[in-house]
């Protein structure tokens, strides 16, 4: 390989041969220039003047370093390979020469050497020796280094793009795309570089882009494009894609160009269309469900009225035998007549929470600021007052203020008490208590006796119509208050639930959500 080969291999720029310069011209050259290493050798390369910038730059004070050979300043591959040399012989056979390479200060620590060498001469041409020009360049180096890593990364996330990326100039053509543009439109590369954006897009589309274009490029922005309206791209077979692109203007040493992101939503239109399907199937679902539960309402409404006439009957005719002369009546008798008074009550009572149960499926929530304190503390008032010869523990703790339908949330409180009053008459000192917790989006309310309580294995069939697990001959009831419990709590947006154990009280919760929530 031929010595200007070699270098060339190496990075050295080899400058164009020029006029001989002189050691005066140099070293009036060096006066003119700062924060550079310069100095002086003789033809063999040994080290003739050195200047401040040279001591600043590789730290050798002149009288370490005057008379000493210039290959000290190169790494000991390079002097092995008889690069100082070279660089002398380049020199002198051109003019000067320049390059760039790692050189060595005095403490051994390495830098990037922007390097000149110029050939001397006296008046007569003949070579006195050598002036050479040193520039730390590590920093720009570094920064280029930068540069270069960054370009490689974005060239990288370029091409790695999970979505097409294409970017057009402000003429409309295509300038560069990534892996991704490939696989969604089904050209190489080759065949988009150099052509028209419209390429990717249905015909339809061509003339309005062209104005779109146009005004885009006029008040280049990021920006979503054809915001409302639904886009498609074309593939090389004709087909049409539907695509959601994003734009962002970059700024180039040609101009303003448009960075498109483009993003096939193919399987998100497939999933927008069928959650509108379920959606619509949920509707009609719900629609039927809201029809069957008017029938039973309006069913459950009309038949308790219609027990009504008969069941006044039986409860009168009844009440005119048991106002007549009952005395020739045997025991069985006045027993039947005793049985049929109690089933038509309880029949009436049935009828009562039927209705009750009825109208709070149709009754319109009319929310407001509720008193939860002063409404409880009411209703306990009301209840002892028929409970005067019991004695019960009551425990109530300061309640908050809450937002719903005032009459419907005090017949939760009224059907939850009087429960815990009924549930607790075995015990000879009855303990209720009322209390609440706060959550984040929620407050718990619960009211806790010390009664007979229940079987936990049961406790879903507690909010059932009709689901009772204590006899009827134990306690009194029909089934239906707690039903109608769950039932107002369920429409203010919040739950119930229940713990408890035989023979080991019972506590009944719910939740309501707070305002805003």
């Amino acid at each position: 390989m031929a010595k200007s080969d070699d270098y060339k291999k190496r990075g050295v720029e080899s400058a164009a041969t020029r006029l001989p310069v002189t050691a005066d011209q140099f070293l009036q050259m060096v006066e003119q220039v700062k924060d550079y290493a310069i100095f002086i050798m003789d033809p063999k390369g040994y080290i003739l003047s050195w200047n401040a910038g040279a001591e600043r730059i590789k730290g050798y004070h002149p009288s370490e370093i005057i008379g000493r050979h210039f290959s000290i300043f190169y790494t000991k591959d390079d002097v092995k390979s008889g690069l100082p040399q070279r660089e002398l012989e380049i020199a002198r056979s051109v003019g000067s020469m320049s390059q760039e390479g790692w050189r060595l200060r005095k403490d051994g620590s390495r830098f990037w050497a922007a390097v000149t060498i110029t050939a001397l001469h006296d008046k007569d041409g003949v070579l006195v020796g050598f002036g050479k020009l040193t520039r730390d360049a590590t920093e720009r180096r570094s920064a280029d280094e930068a540069l270069v890593k960054s370009r490689n990364m974005f060239e990288r996330l370029f091409e790695s793009a999970p979505d097409a990326v294409v970017v057009i100039d402000s003429h409309g053509m295509i300038r560069k795309v990534n892996q991704q543009t490939e696989a969604l439109f089904g050209y190489i590369r080759e065949e988009m570089i150099g052509k028209r954006v419209e390429m990717l897009m249905p015909e339809r589309y061509h003339k309005r882009h062209r104005q779109h274009r146009k005004n885009y490029f006029a008040d280049p922005r990021a920006r979503k494009m054809g915001i409302g309206l639904e886009l498609y791209g074309k593939s090389s077979d004709g087909r049409e894609i539907p695509v959601d692109i994003m734009l962002n203007p970059i700024d180039t040493p040609e101009g303003i160009w448009a960075f498109a992101v483009i993003r096939d939503i193919t399987a998100q239109k497939q999933s927008d269309a069928k959650i509108a399907e379920l959606n619509e199937a949920l509707r009609r679902q719900v629609d039927a469900l809201a029809a069957t539960n008017r029938e039973l309402e309006a069913f459950s409404y009309s038949v308790s009225h219609d027990l009504r006439a008969p069941l006044r009957h039986i409860i009168g005719f009844v009440d005119l035998l048991n106002s007549r002369d009952i005395s020739g009546l045997d025991d069985k008798s006045k027993h039947y007549l005793q049985v049929i008074t109690q089933a038509a009550q309880r029949m009436g009572n049935l009828i009562d929470d039927l209705l009750s149960f009825s109208r709070m499926g149709r009754a319109d929530l009319m929310k407001i600021q509720v008193d939860f304190d002063k409404l409880v503390r009411d209703i306990v008032r009301e209840l002892t007052e028929d409970a005067r010869d019991r004695s019960i523990q009551w425990e109530i703790a300061q309640l908050p203020t809450v937002v719903g339908d005032a009459a419907m949330l005090r017949q939760v409180m009224v059907n939850l008490l009087a429960n815990a009053m009924k549930f607790t008459r075995p015990r000879e000192r009855a303990r209720i208590e009322v209390g609440w917790e706060e959550r984040l989006t929620e407050v718990l309310f619960f009211v806790k006796d010390n009664g007979v309580g229940f079987d936990i294995r049961y406790v879903n069939k507690l909010f059932s119509l009709f689901q009772r697990l204590h006899s009827n001959e134990e306690f009194e009831g029909t089934g239906v208050g707690l039903a109608n419990v769950q039932r107002i709590i369920l429409r203010h947006g919040g739950r119930v639930w229940a713990e408890g154990s035989l023979e080991g009280g019972a506590t009944f919760w719910f939740s309501l959500p707070k305002e805003g929530h």
